[in-house]
């Protein structure tokens, strides 16, 4: 097929790929090399000669155990979406000063990150991030699906969530990371030619969709592996076109290289649905740096300095045996064998038919300088010992301290990260918007319990002759019409839950010195306490709560 005669999506596509191909060093190239070292493949690419064939191939990824450690960090808070009114709202845009329909977005993007598994996804992402500078989510709309699993009868669609490969994603203009200035944003994907013909069909589209083995951009061994032979395996490259038009709203196309599967739809989205974050963001382009980049050769020059350090080992290590071949016809280091000497002159010592060679030593230096190439690499990541488990204090708070000056270096990280959670917000509120409708949804309501004594007998304040009440929530399913998302103004923000396990110790020896000296009671010591402390907690907090409102505890 001409260049001329390939679809739009496809010219542009080839704009892309020359784009990532015209960075120095080349972004395929590189996401390749980080990939397969974060993998532990870093054996694959080096020179195949001789010496490096007999080499032994050890393999110290501090790469991985560095990232996995920040990665771990950053997502011991727990990340959620939360929408509030704004105080204020301008044009033609509707206030929601009573916060009702901010209760039901928040109750359906609380069941949308669960059905997401979310926590994972944040994880997944942030994975990816650290190996190629750049993570994506992709949001689309499945009119098929069936909302909690069709427990309300006819209702269909859901949003999806998918994360891409970063160098899957091309911006109509790669020198700005900003997602919503771009002309056009393209996400690249891989599919068996029978399911793009299938869809297709559906929406009567244009060309031969043909099978091809264009996965040279695909991401590490695996996306470059498929299954051959079989024709229904045959798998074809295509591309979604997101653009923006006069209307204001995101139309999508998509395509092959010799098809068309659908052209300029009307999603009817406000924003695109692409969701964009950096690992570290780099100046006048949309890719990021990664944590692995640049850090290659030092894992090279530590693994092939212990390869050789073992080899040296196996060679020299061992004392050698010289012998007089014209006097011992056969060697043996067997435990307990004779050796036969013949031809033994008058006068010889047997000393003098064998000798052991010592072995020759290596030098100390050479550890030290691996054990310097690492400690190096380490604290040019930012991965101090607090945060490797390997740091000495001497109390707690000591300990605190050093692994809260450790969290320093990540603060950008984490702060991307709260910003693309938001972004995420930002598109699912738009798409609620669009494609919910009036539906059902699951929200918790709060309501007020009355307290009751072990007996089952209503619990009375002391002092007051009130009844004793409690707010509790219960889960409810209410129906209610998303489409007034499209013009009401909501604040998205992200909200970050308990911190990290040190963070966890350091609350607890505080309630333990404020419950000591006597400024909180038994149940207000107990209510502050992180969960998973004390099993049956709250159980056991309604209970005292009982004893105190019957009239005794202090």
């Amino acid at each position: 097929m001409r260049h001329n005669d390939l679809p739009l999506a496809w010219k542009l596509y080839e704009e892309g790929r020359s784009y990532n191909n015209r960075l120095v060093p080349n972004q395929y190239a590189l996401v390749e090399t980080n990939t397969e070292f974060f993998a532990g493949n870093q054996w694959l690419h080096l020179p195949d000669t001789p010496a490096m064939r007999s080499l032994p191939k050890p393999t110290f990824n501090i790469l991985k155990r560095v990232a996995s450690l920040f990665i771990a960090s950053l997502t011991s808070s727990a990340v959620t979406i939360r929408y509030e009114p704004l105080a204020y709202y301008d044009g033609g845009s509707r206030a929601d000063p009573q916060g009702g329909a901010v209760a039901f977005a928040n109750a359906a993007v609380k069941n949308l990150l669960e059905k997401f598994r979310f926590d994972y996804r944040v994880r997944e992402a942030l994975f990816d991030g650290a190996q190629t500078g750049d993570y994506c989510a992709h949001f689309y709309f499945d009119p098929q699906a069936a909302p909690f699993g069709a427990a309300f009868g006819g209702e269909r669609g859901e949003i999806c969530m998918e994360l891409v490969d970063g160098i899957n994603v091309m911006f109509g203009n790669p020198n700005d990371q900003r997602v919503e200035v771009q002309p056009y944003i393209l996400i690249v994907g891989r599919d068996t030619v029978e399911n793009l013909r299938q869809e297709q069909a559906l929406w009567g589209g244009s060309g031969d969709i043909e099978a091809d083995g264009d996965n040279g951009g695909m991401r590490g061994v695996g996306g470059k592996t498929e299954l051959g032979g079989d024709e229904s395996n045959a798998k074809a490259l295509y591309v979604y076109l997101y653009t923006k038009k006069g209307t204001g709203t995101v139309h999508v196309t998509k395509a092959t290289r010799s098809a068309v599967i659908y052209e300029d739809v009307d999603t009817g989205l406000s924003r695109y649905p692409i969701a964009w974050g950096n690992w570290e963001k780099q100046k006048n382009q949309y890719h990021g740096r990664a944590l692995v980049t640049g850090l290659v050769p030092n894992q090279i020059f530590i693994n092939t300095m212990f390869a050789t350090a073992m080899r040296h080992l196996q060679l020299m290590a061992f004392p050698k045996t010289v012998y007089n071949a014209d006097i011992v016809s056969a060697w043996t280091n067997e435990v307990g064998q004779a050796i036969g000497v013949h031809g033994l002159q008058p006068g010889q010592s047997v000393s003098q038919v064998a000798y052991n060679l010592q072995p020759a030593e290596m030098s100390n230096q050479i550890f030290a300088l691996i054990d310097k190439a690492m400690a190096y690499t380490k604290e040019c990541l930012g991965a101090t010992d607090a945060q490797l488990g390997t740091a000495k204090a001497e109390n707690t708070s000591a300990l605190i301290v050093l692994q809260t000056n450790a969290q320093v270096p990540l603060e950008n990280v984490r702060a991307g990260l709260y910003e693309w959670v938001e972004d995420i917000g930002a598109i699912l509120l738009d798409m609620m918007g669009t494609y919910y409708a009036r539906r059902h949804v699951v929200v918790e309501r709060e309501f007020t319990e009355l307290l009751t004594s072990p007996s089952g007998a209503p619990v009375i304040q002391s002092g007051t002759g009130l009844l004793a009440t409690e707010k509790r929530c219960r889960k409810a399913v209410e129906c209610f019409d998303f489409s007034c998302f499209k013009d009401l103004w909501l604040k998205v923000s992200c909200d970050v839950g308990e911190s990290t396990y040190f963070s966890e110790i350091a609350l607890t020896q505080t309630l333990d010195n404020l419950r000591r000296e006597g400024a909180l009671n038994l149940v207000q010591y107990l209510e502050r306490l992180p969960e998973g402390h004390i099993p049956r907690k709250q159980e056991l907090i309604d209970e005292l709560k009982a004893k105190a409102n019957e009239g005794g505890m202090k």
